[in-house]
């Protein structure tokens, strides 16, 4: 990414070097001079402006977690568990329900 930051770099200032170069040229012309120097800079603008989004676009590609995240197996795994306490708040009674968290316990199961 830095060599073509930089190469593209020297690309907007050979790009200035010429504009400015045709624009001493073209100095002696008079107002023709000033219009094609405002294009030659209205390019480079514009290219920067290309430049500066490219690089926004690359910053926001580049987003680092600073946390763990699950992956696809523990996601999984915790939809299916989401499944049966629903089901089992569902169809189990309240006195199931405390027992099997005592059973867990006692097991010493965290889930």
């Amino acid at each position: 990414m830095r060599a073509e930051a930089e190469e593209e770099w020297r690309g907007v200032e050979e790009i200035k070097g010429e504009a400015r170069r045709g624009a001493k040229e073209v100095v002696s012309v008079g107002a023709a001079a000033e219009v094609l120097f405002e294009e030659a800079e209205d390019v480079v603008e514009e290219e920067r402006k290309e430049r500066e989004e490219k690089e926004r676009k690359d910053k926001e590609r580049e987003f680092i977690v600073h946390v763990p995240l699950p992956d696809e197996k523990e996601i999984e795994r915790m939809v299916v568990e989401m499944k049966k306490m629903e089901l089992l708040s569902k169809y189990a009674s309240e006195g199931l329900m405390e027992e099997q968290s005592e059973a867990k316990d006692l097991l010493n199961i965290h889930r």
